[in-house]
């Protein structure tokens, strides 16, 4: 298994857990905040695809999938409480635009020069120096967010699935 390998079952990986935490959940649960303040599935999946784009954007990949129009600027991270979340569009079509994300971002991984992963990384990625570092912390970061969507499915009555 070569390091590209291993980043690109990050990725597949990291979609498959977020996949285990929403599939089940109907439209009206996909838009529910679990508490004032927390993101909504809706909002995590819009900001996981418009990361992974702007990733694969980065990194010189041209033609990536587009949002649905108008959330965008929806979706970026803010640092701030989350507001009421709404106005989000067919959850099916957000999960569409993360998983052809995602397939194309892992394409990109299995794809890049075994030498370039130890290049500087091509987009923010905290505690990464090098590339593979970078493209790594963007796994996790699906991971992170498909572990507070755990508390979605808790705060609807949902038993644990993991």
């Amino acid at each position: 298994m070569t390091p590209n390998d291993l980043l690109a079952n990050a990725y597949t990986t990291a979609q498959k857990l977020l996949h285990v935490m929403i599939d089940d959940l109907t439209p009206e649960e996909f838009s529910r905040q679990p508490v004032p303040g927390a993101n909504c599935a809706a909002w995590v999946v819009g900001h996981l695809a418009l990361t992974l784009r702007n990733g694969l954007r980065r990194m010189g990949e041209a033609d990536v999938p587009d949002l649905p129009a108008g959330l965008e600027d929806q979706f970026k991270a803010t640092r701030q409480v989350a507001g009421q979340q709404t106005g989000y569009g067919d959850a099916k079509a957000l999960v569409a635009v993360f998983d052809a994300c995602l397939e194309r971002f892992v394409q990109m991984v299995r794809g890049l020069p075994a030498a370039s992963l130890a290049g500087p990384p091509d987009f923010r990625g905290p505690f990464a120096t090098t590339r593979a570092e970078a493209i790594q912390f963007r796994a996790l970061h699906i991971a992170l967010h498909a572990g507070q969507l755990s508390t979605v499915r808790r705060s609807l009555g949902k038993p644990p699935v993991l």
